[in-house]
């Protein structure tokens, strides 16, 4: 390791060592990590959520779709404080976070997860743009506020006519993860499905003699504009946003390729497919504009979502901006406010406060991490993930639902290079990436198996260094997974 030896020599006893070292090694300790237990790795998603640019686009976290696990997820065992605390990080880490590839402004906290001891810190209590770390704050705000456990529903009912034709109305309850085919119990999109919708509907309709309905979408559970002003227009056709609605199938996407872009009008998309799968069971449905069912609809049948905790699982492995939105609605209105893209940064931060967190530094103009004037500190944001390290509750799922360093989501393809294997593994963290910002915040198992919590955040960069910022970032994670430096 890095005691008393000179920068080189380190450096090349270092790369000596990691040759040597076989990655199975890390694989099997962060196997052993409880907090990933009960979690699927995930394969081809081809997503690349997170630019904020019309301009030459960075290369950024390729995400692998999910393969989240549907059903009842574990809670986490509790922390083992048997293993050594790191000590001296100073020494091992200045000389890399000066490094000139960092351009930016760093705000960064390390600390023990078990004792929340501070091991190192860095322009901590400094609030900067957090890019899609800020879903760390929306999943977390909707397990606490939502519960691990509980589902969405999307419905069909009948609103009665007298002497006209029937009016069924498909209305959206948040799962924006709906699929347009068959319900799947193992997958979380398309966990339920239109298709089996549409089958149960028509048998409840054919009982009521029922063979035409006018169709209209009821999505009023939301209020207020779809579209923030701080997401470029062009953000929907590089898919990374849109319109937010409860209702859309696959999040918006016109397909799952790499790039994709995503429907302006989910909606309207989502209608049109029960449409067409009602005619494929003997019903003809006349699509018409939204509208509310009303009181007085009749439900004829439902589909529920994956529970919460996948969806959040899945909204960090993919890095989803649509899902993110739509959880801080959610967690709006379970805490009695409107549905509203105004009202979820607000709700999100309340949470996170009732809970007993720091939120001082805080500032949310959006719960997914595509607008700039977001801020935290990583103070803040370390707070939150030591709180989920060591909870016993819903809270504790948060981790687990991560991405893994050369494994899964937006870490997939990081941690492959032979100066960072040894954290393959080892670390779960969410990603954060636009044009002037990277960031990284989450947990990873030291060589002497002790867990950390770390939120590492650099803002202002030149543009067109993020990617290089990115790798100082790796390394220093990778340094924390070697560390045998008790």
């Amino acid at each position: 390791m890095r005691k008393n030896l000179t920068v080189a020599h380190t450096r090349s006893t270092r790369r000596a060592a990691r040759s040597r070292r076989r990655l199975t090694g890390g694989l099997a300790a962060g196997a052993a990590l409880a907090l990933l237990a009960g979690y699927g790795v995930a394969d081809a998603y081809d997503r690349v959520p997170g630019i904020l640019t019309v301009t030459e686009p960075i290369h950024i976290d390729p995400v692998p779709k999910p393969e989240a696990n549907a059903g009842r997820q574990q809670l986490a065992s509790p922390l083992d404080t048997s293993a050594p605390v790191p000590a001296d990080l100073a020494s091992r880490l200045d000389e890399l976070f000066d490094d000139e590839r960092m351009t930016g402004q760093l705000s960064i906290d390390i600390r023990d997860a078990a004792t929340n001891d501070v091991l190192y810190t860095r322009g901590e209590a400094s609030a900067k743009t957090p890019a899609s770390v800020t879903k760390v704050l929306t999943g977390a705000a909707a397990l606490l506020s939502l519960g691990g456990e509980s589902r969405f529903s999307t419905t069909a009912a009948l609103t009665s006519t007298d002497g006209g034709p029937a009016q069924l109305h498909l209305i959206g309850g948040g799962d924006v993860l709906l699929g347009p085919g068959e319900s799947d119990p193992m997958q979380v999109m398309g966990h339920a499905g239109l298709a089996t919708l549409a089958e149960e509907t028509a048998e409840q309709l054919k009982q009521r003699g029922i063979s035409s309905v006018q169709l209209s979408a009821d999505v009023s559970r939301y209020t207020g504009p779809t579209y923030n002003d701080g997401w470029e227009p062009n953000d929907i056709g590089h898919g990374f946003i849109t319109n937010i609605s409860p209702l859309m199938t696959d999040s918006g996407w016109t397909n799952l390729r790499r790039g994709a872009p995503r429907h302006a009008d989910p909606v309207q998309v989502a209608v049109d497919q029960f449409a067409e799968a009602l005619a494929a069971h003997g019903i003809d449905a006349e699509v018409g504009g939204p509208a509310a069912a009303g009181d007085g609809a009749e439900q004829l049948a439902q589909v529920e979502s994956a529970p919460v905790s996948a969806v959040v699982q899945n909204m960090m492995l993919a890095s989803d901006n649509v899902s993110a939105e739509v959880l801080g609605r959610e967690v709006a209105l379970a805490a009695g406010k409107p549905g509203s893209g105004a009202e979820a940064p607000l709700a999100v931060i309340e949470t996170l406060r009732g809970a007993g967190l720091d939120t001082g530094s805080i500032a949310l103009e959006d719960v997914s991490g595509l607008n700039y004037g977001n801020r935290i500190s990583a103070h803040d944001l370390t707070t939150l993930i030591q709180a989920a390290a060591a909870s016993d509750g819903d809270l504790s799922r948060l981790i687990p639902g991560m991405p893994v360093g050369g494994l899964s989501g937006t870490l997939a393809e990081r941690y492959e290079d032979p100066e960072t294997t040894p954290a393959a593994g080892r670390v779960n963290a969410k990603t954060g990436t636009l044009r002037t910002v990277t960031s990284l915040a989450g947990t990873v198992l030291t060589a002497d198996g002790r867990l950390l919590v770390f939120s590492l955040m650099a803002d202002d960069l030149t543009p067109g260094t993020a990617g290089r910022g990115r790798e100082v970032f790796d390394e220093a994670v990778t340094l924390l997974a070697e560390c045998g430096c008790s």
